[in-house]
């Protein structure tokens, strides 16, 4: 088994200082093979930002493997985010824009969609299209292909449209490149139940972190299992106290080149409505339960 802790917005410099060491006491407890972050380590993208994320980071016992988000290339030094928008990001942070990591049953590749032209919304370039082809061009049998992303090419939890150019060619590009897993953040909603499927591909957003940016009001991070037959996917979110507790799972098989549904519950033990075992999942349904512990919807959507 190869399991990922997904952790995504961080937002240095706007962080809930008491949520840092209960993270890394989930880290810890739940040994994690890597560490995925999938964008915003930085608030406004300042030097001290990256150099506490970094100093963060640092902290996990396992590999991190990153990628940037629109928060991480400077917002009004214009010039600077024009012509060398992720220069402080590779200066202070990692020289790695677009890294690689292979784990016993994934081959992880991350690739930047943040846009410095347009201050929120993103984009996969040619370039990036080709990095994940090739990142994957030679994976062994029985290795899931796993892509991080910021921006996602589905909609949020509460049906914001996809903010990314062209969701459509994007996910074409991740079918092209043989992706079977995204791994997203951007929108501070996770899906708290059961993720989208589209093209027999997995996308898997989480929201906050350790943010006071909130938008549900909680915040998450999630868990990824990859087996020979499949992946679970676990929910952990942060209560009242700090920590950081456990609230959905949901076990996935891969069928034909397909992700279909195996098992998702609440804890303890509350079942979904309207989704039966072999289901291929192709919507984001609302949790009852996580929703009355305080998941709000319809908001727009951060900066």
């Amino acid at each position: 088994m190869t399991r990922l802790l997904h952790i995504s917005d961080l937002h240095f410099g706007a962080v809930d200082a008491g949520l840092c060491e209960p993270l890394l006491a989930l880290a810890e407890a739940l040994r994690p093979d890597a560490v995925i972050v999938s964008g915003d380590l930085t608030q406004r993208a300042q030097v001290d930002e990256f150099r506490a994320a970094a100093d963060y980071l640092a902290q996990f016992a396992v590999p991190v493997l990153a990628v940037p988000g629109n928060h991480d290339a400077p917002l009004v030094n214009l010039a600077e985010r024009l012509l060398t928008p992720f220069r402080r990001y590779r200066r202070h942070f990692s020289d790695l824009v677009e890294p690689k990591l292979t784990l016993p049953r994934a081959v992880i590749v991350g690739v930047n969609t943040a846009n410095p032209l347009v201050w929120k919304a993103g984009r996969l370039s040619p370039a990036s299209a080709a990095q994940l082809a090739e990142g994957f061009r030679v994976v062994p049998a029985g290795m899931a292909r796993v892509a991080v992303l910021h921006h996602a090419p589905m909609p949020a939890a509460d049906g914001t449209p996809a903010d990314i150019r062209d969701p459509a060619g994007v996910i074409a590009d991740l079918v092209a490149a043989g992706v079977e897993v995204v791994l997203s953040g951007h929108t501070h909603m996770p899906h708290f139940t059961v993720a989208d499927t589209a093209a027999g591909i997995l996308f898997l957003q989480v929201g906050t972190a350790i943010s006071t940016r909130l938008k549900t009001g909680l915040n998450d991070v999630g868990v990824v299992d990859f087996t020979a037959n499949g992946a679970t996917v676990q929910s952990w979110v942060a209560g009242p106290d700090k920590m950081f507790r456990q609230t959905t799972e949901q076990r996935f098989s891969r069928v034909d080149g397909r992700w279909q549904l195996e098992a998702a519950a609440s804890i303890p033990g509350v079942g979904h409505v309207g989704l039966s075992a072999g289901d291929e999942v192709v919507q984001p349904v609302t949790d009852a339960v996580i929703q009355s512990g305080g998941l709000e919807l319809g908001k727009p959507p951060l900066p």
